[in-house]
């Protein structure tokens, strides 16, 4: 996967109200109707196991919505409003960022290395707080791990002070943050598709992995075109290259070729040529010599 630079700044709430456009989306959430995916009728490809919970709304309730078009939500994702898709891919992605030396000012450097310098130091004593009421073999994990921290303290206050000495780089590239990611085709006008990309929300988890808050993802869906074979792009094209009867089938490309329909020269010289005859058989047309004949 590519570079990808920090995600986009996530939009802040009041308290108070965020919890009650919550509320309202949550209540919302629950009473639209879900329509259950149909995969020997819908174009649907992929699996979403291992996600937040994935509601298929029909893209006729789409509007219900539009109060929390805006709304930066951490639980509920409306992935594609505005764009109810005529098809859906489903697939995992390794999503990560990855910052290298020159990404990162000395102040930066210098903020993070003090910030977990203050966080080992903190979590070393709450450790030595809770020392004097172990024994056995758990005393003796607790100080070696004790002892691991007192080592790390010290090998980043050797690192600040010697800044100019490092390269540095940041990425949660290791946590490894896999998400379900959906790409989805989507009309743009009468005549023209276009393909998008979301990813969507993962449940939270705590250290051995169980659920601890639940996340939700609503997709809406053009039902009325999802469920049929729809021109890959551009309707145009796609109406242009049916007139031709002839394709070949084989190669990276297709050959399309059809009869050329006849020039208007061509009509002209296919019309009955000027013989004596033919004059001969106009003069003998029986035309009256006056009008009153």
């Amino acid at each position: 996967m590519a570079t990808e630079r920090p995600s986009r700044k996530r939009k802040s709430y009041n308290p108070t109200d965020y919890a009650l456009r919550l509320r309202g989306l949550i209540q919302l959430m629950k009473v639209v109707n879900k329509i259950q995916p149909d995969r020997n009728a819908w174009d649907i490809e992929g699996e979403w196991n291992g996600t937040g919970v994935i509601y298929f709304v029909d893209a006729r309730d789409q509007s219900l919505f539009a109060d929390y078009a805006d709304f930066d939500c951490r639980t509920i994702k409306l992935v594609n409003y505005g764009r109810p898709a005529t098809r859906l891919t489903f697939f995992k992605k390794h999503k990560y960022i990855l910052l290298k030396n020159n990404d990162l000012s000395r102040e930066e450097k210098e903020q993070r290395i003090s910030n977990y310098i203050n966080e080992l130091t903190v979590k070393q004593a709450i450790k030595l707080d809770k020392i004097e009421k172990l024994s056995g073999a758990a005393l003796s994990d607790e100080k070696g791990q004790i002892g691991m921290m007192e080592q790390e303290v010290k090998t980043w206050q050797e690192v600040l002070r010697n800044l100019d000495q490092y390269d540095f780089a940041v990425s949660n590239y290791r946590r490894d943050y896999h998400y379900v990611t959906l790409n989805y085709k989507y009309r743009t006008s009468e005549q023209e598709y276009a393909n998008a990309q979301e990813h969507l929300l993962n449940p939270q988890r705590d250290g051995q992995g169980v659920i601890t808050q639940q996340r939700y993802n609503l997709i809406f869906v053009d039902t009325r075109e999802i469920s049929r074979e729809h021109p890959h792009q551009h309707k145009e094209i796609e109406n242009f290259l049916n007139n031709f009867n002839l394709v070949t089938q084989t190669g990276k490309q297709q050959l399309y070729a059809r009869p050329k329909p006849p020039e208007p020269i061509d009509e002209e010289l296919a019309k009955k040529p000027d013989t004596p005859e033919s004059k001969q058989e106009e003069s003998k047309q029986d035309f009256p010599k006056t009008l009153f004949d």
